[in-house]
């Protein structure tokens, strides 16, 4: 006899484990990655020159940092939202 595959209308319940491990990692992530856009802000605020002086005077690392620093921040934040969704959402919502 052959398996049957469950229908769309009766969407598969995750594990418990599962659930809660989305949430608290999308929880955390999210949580990280606003501490880092925060300090990235902080920095940026701290630093005498603007962001204009450094592109004329050439700071190519500088700006290499804060915009690794910044790409890895909205990166957290983005995977950690997709987690809780993924935690507090059914699957045929």
């Amino acid at each position: 006899m052959a398996k049957s595959k469950p229908s769309a209308a009766h969407p598969q319940r995750r594990s418990r484990g599962e659930i809660d491990r989305n949430y608290f990692f999308g929880d955390v992530l999210i949580k990280t990655g606003v501490a880092v856009i925060i300090a990235l802000g902080f920095v940026a605020l701290y630093t005498p020159f603007t962001l204009m002086d450094s592109i004329n005077d050439g700071m190519w690392d500088y700006l290499a940092l804060m915009g690794g620093f910044g790409a890895m921040g909205v990166a957290l934040f983005l995977t950690g939202r997709h987690l809780r969704h993924e935690a507090t959402h059914w699957d045929f919502d």
